[in-house]
C-alpha cells in the first residue's frame, strides 16, 4: 500500500445508522447518511466522498444474522461449547442495492482476513483488493480514545486516499453486521 493515511470511522448519532470517516485532524472525509427509513423495505443511504465531492444513493437492507446449532447438548460445558461454536458459525449480512453485501464486495475483488487485534479486545481486518493490500481496519474505542476496550462500530483505518470508496463500504459492512470471521 502506498501513500497510506490514517482515518477513524464511527457512527454519528446514538440511535441512527449514519457513519462518518474522519482524517487525523478529525475532518470528515466520507459519510453514509440515512435519507429514508423503511420498516419492510431497504433504507436509502447517501454515500458522500468529500475528497472527490461524489455522492451516490444506495439501498441498504436490514441486517440479518443466522447461526447454526452445533448440537453440543446441555450442561455447563455443553453450553460453553455451544456459545463458542455459535460465534464461529454465525453469518450476518444485509443487501446492498439488492445484493448481499459480502457478494457485492467479493465481486469488486475485496477479500477480508480477520485476526485478534494486538493490544485491544477486538479484531483487526486486513482488506485486499484483487490480491493487493488495500486497508487495515482495527476495532477502536468510542470517540477515538485510547483503550483496551473497543466498540463494535468504531474503527481505526489505514488506507490510501485512492481506496476510500471501497474501504469505507467495507468498514460500513463490518460495522453493520455481527460477522467476525469471513469466508
Amino acid at each position: 500500500m502506498e501513500n497510506i493515511r490514517r482515518y477513524h470511522i464511527h457512527p454519528t448519532g446514538k440511535m441512527n445508522q449514519d457513519f462518518q470517516m474522519d482524517d487525523e485532524n478529525r475532518n470528515p472525509v466520507y459519510e453514509a447518511k440515512v435519507l429514508k427509513k423503511g420498516i419492510f423495505t431497504p433504507w436509502q443511504f447517501e454515500f458522500v466522498n468529500r475528497r472527490t465531492n461524489r455522492d451516490e444513493v444506495h439501498k441498504v437492507g436490514h441486517t440479518v444474522t443466522t447461526s447454526q446449532s452445533s448440537g453440543f447438548g446441555g450442561g455447563i460445558i455443553g453450553g460453553i461449547l455451544e456459545d463458542m461454536a455459535d460465534s464461529l458459525s454465525r453469518r450476518s449480512s444485509f443487501k446492498f442495492d439488492g445484493k448481499k453485501i459480502w457478494d457485492y464486495l467479493h465481486d469488486q475483488g475485496i477479500r477480508i482476513d480477520s485476526n485478534l487485534a494486538k493490544g485491544r479486545l477486538g479484531m483487526t481486518y486486513r482488506v485486499t483488493l484483487k490480491g493487493k493490500d488495500m486497508a487495515t481496519l482495527t476495532m477502536a474505542a468510542p470517540n477515538g480514545k485510547k483503550s483496551l476496550i473497543v466498540g463494535d462500530y468504531w474503527y481505526d483505518v489505514e488506507t490510501a486516499e485512492d481506496d476510500l470508496d471501497l474501504t469505507f463500504l467495507t468498514a460500513f459492512a463490518i460495522a453493520r453486521t455481527e460477522q467476525t470471521f469471513y469466508d
